[in-house]
């Protein structure tokens, strides 16, 4: 089993909780400054960065996370959070509306999102997601960036690769 790290809100985390509670193979852990100490003794396999954390007060027990993790996504809408990834040596996923990310929204409809992946993604059973679109069914309650957090965890463990 999969431990993957989310900074986001409470709420947002709840949903995407409730989104991937069939998927066996991956186990979402919310992490706040509240709880950062708690969790130092997780090894987190992806930690997604969605929300800012500006305001933190124990970055170095959230760094000592990031050492041990094979995979760091991040919300590059969010500016401020880019500085966490300085002289990281982990495979980086970028999200948002921004052209340049790794995962970015090409089109929306009423029903439909078109998910653009913009470079290729090593899953983490070393399948390769190669440059390309995928159509996802809108998942009620849950914002744009959520829709792209799901995808990049279908990416890295396994439900979108294509061989």
């Amino acid at each position: 089993m999969a431990f993957v790290g989310i900074v986001t809100k409470q709420k947002e985390f709840e949903i995407l909780q409730s989104v991937m509670k069939n998927d066996k193979d991956i186990n979402i852990i919310l992490i706040t400054d509240a709880n950062i100490e708690s969790l130092r003794n997780v090894n987190f396999d992806t930690v997604i960065i969605d929300a800012n954390m500006e305001n933190w007060n124990n970055m170095e027990a959230f760094d000592n996370i990031c050492k041990y993790t094979q995979y760091i996504a991040v919300n590059t809408d969010n500016n401020k959070t880019i500085d966490i990834l300085k002289g990281t040596q982990k495979s980086v996923i970028t999200y948002g509306l921004h052209h340049k990310c790794t995962i970015t929204v090409s089109s929306i409809s009423e029903e439909l999102i078109m998910i653009a992946v913009q470079r290729e993604i090593l899953s983490r059973n070393g399948n390769l997601q190669e440059i390309g679109e995928e159509k996802i069914k809108k998942i009620k309650k849950l914002d744009i960036y959520g829709h792209m957090i799901v995808v990049i965890c279908n990416i890295l463990y396994g439900k979108f690769t294509k061989n």
